[in-house]
């Protein structure tokens, strides 16, 4: 069991990927890809479903005081953010 500071997102982040790479990573690109996983960074036990959803919602039932970071097997993130500049932002108000 890891002891850490939990309120911080950047160290749960980090000790999540590390956790992944040290353990899961081989096995889950080649069993797993597309899927998401959720490392339970205070276990290391990884919960893997088709979506976000699914994978955390394993995780929250096997440990419901566990802290997770999530990853999209394959990709950079779990998810894609994207930003615009537009000086034309009615759309957002309608």
């Amino acid at each position: 069991m890891v002891t850490m500071e939990i309120s911080n997102p950047k160290a749960v982040a980090e000790l999540g990927e590390r956790i992944y790479n040290e353990d899961y990573r081989a096995d889950f690109e080649a069993e797993h890809p597309g899927k998401f996983v959720a490392i339970d960074i205070q276990s290391k036990q990884a919960y893997v479903g088709e979506t976000a959803e699914q994978a955390l919602d394993a995780a929250r039932l096997a440990a419901p005081k566990g802290v997770f970071h999530l990853i999209k097997v394959g990709s950079t993130g779990a998810f894609r953010v994207s930003y615009t500049s537009n000086g034309h932002l009615d759309w957002l108000l309608r």
